[in-house]
């Protein structure tokens, strides 16, 4: 079997370009892809623990505050992280691209608009990274098509997660997960046949009498008509008897099943199960239930911030760099918040307008204090 180093010096000697599927032979059928199918993302989107994770990290990062630095000072929001494309807030625009990053690993921006002296983008409209394809040329250059037709790459806004040693593209968490994600899709489909389509009988009824078909189809199609949607007492005679068949869910393995996708999907996306609902296979005591948030954000959520910081800036004017405020998602109480103030404020590194301002106050105009160092 070639080696994927074997594929890739293949297609840098080939004239025609190879997409990078076939240089690491993900176009080659196989057992593992019969098995699961085409998984597309609104396919894996069906699954609810695949739902949950993209909708938790999704949420949480489009919603965060962003500061805008220009040679180190803090400077106004330039208009492109007010509203990055036509029709769509910036909490929107940045949801639809974490989306693209989480299940294809790859979002894809066309500038549609440039302003200023230096013609920097001023609108970015992102698109269903399924009909962008990246091909490598002979000469080792990247090449971006959308739907056939070959794109100015000055013009294309390529944002990458999950990278491979050498590819131009990143890893689809989508099918490199498709087995957990398609055998939690199996189960749905199989819950839904199992409860709806009457995979077995909901009871049976019998006697010590012989009885032709005729005459057994001719009594249930009477208890049928007699009970059906009532809720009142079957009253049977001449030795019949009514028996209901109940076959649990767990006799069945359905829920253990389910139970058993959530925390596989979870580990893909990098979330804890316990936040979409699954179990983390550890007790969860009152301490580490208050820093939950505090790992979520260091762990889960803070590699998606730096990569989203630097594929922002490139967007923006030389010098220019942003940073994603995350404290909203660690607000304290009352009380902490006003103790770290009381700290901040005798240390004299934050003025009670700053304080004011964490709180969404009106500033008052008066002057920093001076530091107690200074005072003594």
């Amino acid at each position: 079997m070639a080696t994927w180093w074997d594929r890739w010096r293949r297609a840098l000697s080939r004239s025609t370009p190879l997409t990078l599927e076939q240089v690491l032979g993900l176009d080659e059928p196989s057992s593992y892809a019969n098995a699961t199918g085409n998984l597309t993302a609104d396919g894996a989107l069906r699954l609810s623990a695949v739902w949950a994770c993209v909708r938790l990290l999704a949420d949480t990062i489009s919603t965060l505050p962003i500061d805008v630095f220009r040679r180190g000072e803090q400077v106004a929001t330039p208009a492109l992280l007010v509203s990055p494309a036509a029709g769509l807030t910036r909490d929107e625009w940045l949801y639809q691209l974490m989306v693209s990053l989480l299940l294809r690993g790859n979002a894809f921006g066309f500038v549609t608009a440039r302003a200023g002296a230096a013609m920097r983008p001023a609108q970015v409209e992102l698109v269903n990274p399924d009909t962008v394809s990246v091909r490598i040329s002979p000469e080792g250059r990247i090449e971006y098509r959308r739907l056939g037709v070959e794109l100015d790459p000055d013009d294309v806004w390529h944002v990458r997660a999950y990278l491979f040693p050498g590819s131009p593209v990143g890893l689809s968490p989508v099918d490199y997960a498709r087995q957990a994600i398609g055998l939690g899709l199996a189960t749905q489909r199989f819950g839904v046949q199992f409860f709806e389509d009457g995979a077995h009988p909901s009871g049976l009824l019998t006697t010590e009498q012989d009885m032709s078909k005729t005459t057994a189809d001719e009594a249930k199609d009477r208890f049928m008509a007699a009970h059906k949607g009532k809720r009142e007492p079957a009253v049977l005679g001449r030795g019949v008897k009514y028996a209901p068949i109940s076959l649990s869910p767990e006799e069945s393995q359905f829920l253990e099943t389910q139970k058993f996708t959530v925390p596989q999907v979870a580990r893909v996306f990098g979330v804890p199960a316990e936040m979409i609902g699954g179990e983390s296979g550890a007790s969860l005591t009152y301490i580490n239930s208050e820093n939950r948030a505090l790992e979520f954000l260091r762990y889960s959520v803070s590699p998606w911030l730096v990569r989203l910081e630097r594929s922002l800036e490139r967007l923006l004017p030389r010098g220019t760099t942003i940073k994603f405020n995350p404290n909203a998602m660690l607000r304290a109480t009352t009380n902490e918040r006003f103790a770290a103030y009381q700290i901040a404020l005798g240390a004299g590194f934050m003025t009670i307008d700053e304080v004011r301002a964490l709180e969404d106050l009106p500033a008052l105009g008066i002057a920093a204090p001076r530091p107690l160092e200074s005072i003594a």
